[in-house]
């Protein structure tokens, strides 16, 4: 059985520079928004229920994923891809599921014009990638490089 609180060594290899950068916004843009649906609740602005629920949900999920990717070291390699080296506990991987499913209603939530914030299909599928490569990773597997699904 895995220790939980065991750290472990990540690594995300040949992850589209321009891709990932997107990501990163992506996520700071729906970490800011989320933190305003919070504010505009507690001043008495609850409009989407919903909304409100997934915002709770989210702030403390990207704020610890952002606090690992900042601790993380990032290089440039060769080929302009980038190469992110970084530790996660293992109990993380709950945090990095929820994310993801939380995410995919954040998507949802946009279409229907909930959100300002709006996802790009490659952002998307670098993402769910990244999410399904740290838990495995977590779980014992080696690295694998990032290739793009076609």
């Amino acid at each position: 059985m895995l220790d939980q609180r065991e750290v472990r060594n990540v690594v995300l290899d040949h992850l589209p520079a321009q891709t990932f950068e997107a990501a990163v916004s992506y996520l700071g843009d729906t970490l800011r928004e989320c933190q305003l649906v919070l504010v505009g609740r507690t001043q008495g602005s609850d409009h989407d229920p919903i909304l409100s629920a997934l915002a709770e949900g989210l702030v403390p999920d990207l704020e610890e994923i952002g606090d690992a990717f900042d601790a993380s070291s990032v290089i440039q390699l060769d080929d302009g891809s980038l190469r992110l080296d970084g530790e996660l506990e293992v109990a993380q991987t709950g945090t990095l599921a929820h994310l993801q499913m939380q995410l995919i209603q954040v998507r949802l939530l946009g279409r229907r014009g909930g959100l300002m914030v709006r996802s790009d299909p490659d952002v998307t599928q670098l993402l769910a990638w990244i999410w399904d490569e740290l838990s495995d990773q977590l779980h014992g597997r080696p690295p694998r490089p990032y290739h793009a699904a076609t």
